[in-house]
């Protein structure tokens, strides 16, 4: 009896499922992980630079600043795990060297 190559696997029926199914979690967990560091960071920036607009005196403005740093990190880390793998891996991609682009020129937020 010989062994059947990777070829032939995929032409048996249901053959090459387990491969498709196994690829398929692993680029969504790529794009989950992605999208959260990406979308933590920018709202971490975006956070860090409004959380103290309201201003205030004895430096309540900059403790504004830090609730909105840490809790605009953390929305946008889960945001980010769970809308990127919704969008797929290649959008995620696209979408992060947008977000560093913007960080580089100073027009994120």
């Amino acid at each position: 009896m010989r062994a059947l190559n990777e070829h032939e696997l995929k032409n048996v029926a249901g053959g090459g499922l387990i491969g498709d199914i196994a690829e398929f979690a692993v680029q969504e967990v790529r794009a989950s992980v992605l999208g959260a560091v990406a979308a933590g960071s920018a709202g971490a920036i975006i956070g860090g630079r409004h959380g103290g607009d309201g201003g205030g005196l004895l430096g309540i403005g900059g403790i504004g600043q830090l609730v909105g740093l840490v809790s605009g990190g953390l929305i946008g880390l889960a945001a980010g795990a769970i809308g990127a793998p919704l969008i797929g891996w290649d959008d995620t991609v696209k979408y992060t060297e947008s977000a560093i682009q913007g960080v580089i020129n100073g027009t994120l937020g």
